[in-house]
């Protein structure tokens, strides 16, 4: 095996684990707004909208959830284009 496909190989496994990480990361947020809902529906909830804030402003869960989902598209669409371009 030369060392660019080794390269190339390393760089396939590395988008992997990002979209893996990045796809756990859902997960966890999807858990933590089941969470929140069963507080809301307990009437136990006294915080307001479920939203970060940043130095720019604030976002909201489902806008960092879908940022999240379509880097991990994007992630799993260059894993697919480099396997073809390697074989």
């Amino acid at each position: 095996m030369t060392d660019t496909r080794r390269q190339q190989r390393q760089e396939i496994r590395l988008l992997q684990r990002e979209a893996t990480w990045l796809q756990k990361a859902l997960f966890a947020l999807g858990k933590a707004a089941d969470a929140r809902d069963r507080m809301e529906a307990g009437g136990e909830d006294d915080e307001p909208a479920y939203v970060l804030d940043t130095e720019e402003g604030t976002i909201t869960m489902d806008a960092l959830e879908a940022s999240l989902e379509a880097r991990v598209k994007v992630l799993m669409d260059l894993v697919q284009e480099r396997r073809r371009t390697l074989r």
